[in-house]
């Protein structure tokens, strides 16, 4: 059993990699099994070695725990699947629709499958549930390089979800406080960084990726 150490605190490798998912799950459309679920959630949630994960973490249960499925549900829909802002795709705050978003989807999905992590077409590879997933089967070292590269997108919907006044704030400062544990640097700085123009590699992998398209669409 693998513990890691942070100014004296120690957190289980099977608690992080199960906070993770659990990070995953909450971050979903919310059904009745997330309703049945908060209980058993909020009993793992306290027994977190950590305090400021384990305060955040509660305090946002606490809150959903007044809802009833349909309150979280409404809510749900208003702040991620209409607020273009704080939705939950990593890559969409910066790129928008814009043809390099294509190019960091594949990107992404190539990071998955070189982990040996199986990815469906079913979710895009920047949706944040489903990184978080991904963050819960891997090892550190390999989920500290990939959470420091959207580090500051989640940061950033964090900090949208707060303006709006959205309980999940609090989900996301809990998971932004477990990545901060892990040793991974988030920063506050949410201004929007200078666009690179594509590198050759960049060329490679959209051209590669036009040519999948088109033999899928010939079958």
């Amino acid at each position: 059993m693998v513990s890691y150490r942070k100014e004296g605190n120690t957190v289980k490798s099977e608690t992080i990699q199960a906070s993770y998912h659990l990070f995953s799950f909450l971050l979903r459309y919310p059904t009745r099994d997330h309703l049945e679920a908060v209980d058993e959630i909020t009993a793992f949630s306290e027994s977190i070695e950590e305090e400021s994960i384990r305060k955040t973490l509660v305090e946002f249960l606490s809150v959903i725990s007044n809802w009833n499925q349909d309150q979280w549900v409404e809510h749900y829909i208003e702040v991620f699947d209409f607020g273009k802002t704080s939705n939950l795709y990593m890559t969409y705050l910066k790129l928008g629709e814009q043809k390099e978003r294509g190019l960091e989807l594949l990107k992404l999905k190539k990071f998955y499958e070189a982990a040996g992590f199986d990815v469906t077409d079913k979710e895009l590879p920047d949706y944040l549930p489903l990184m978080l997933e991904f963050c819960a089967a891997i090892d550190q070292e390999v989920r500290i390089e990939f959470l420091s590269k959207h580090a500051a997108a989640i940061a950033e919907t964090k900090s949208k979800l707060e303006k709006l006044e959205s309980s999940y704030y609090l989900l996301l400062e809990a998971l932004i406080k477990l990545m901060s544990y892990e040793g991974v640097v988030v920063s506050t700085d949410h201004s929007q960084k200078e666009e690179r123009p594509l590198s050759l590699e960049d060329v490679r992998i959209m051209q590669s990726m036009r040519e999948q398209l088109i033999q899928n669409q010939l079958g």
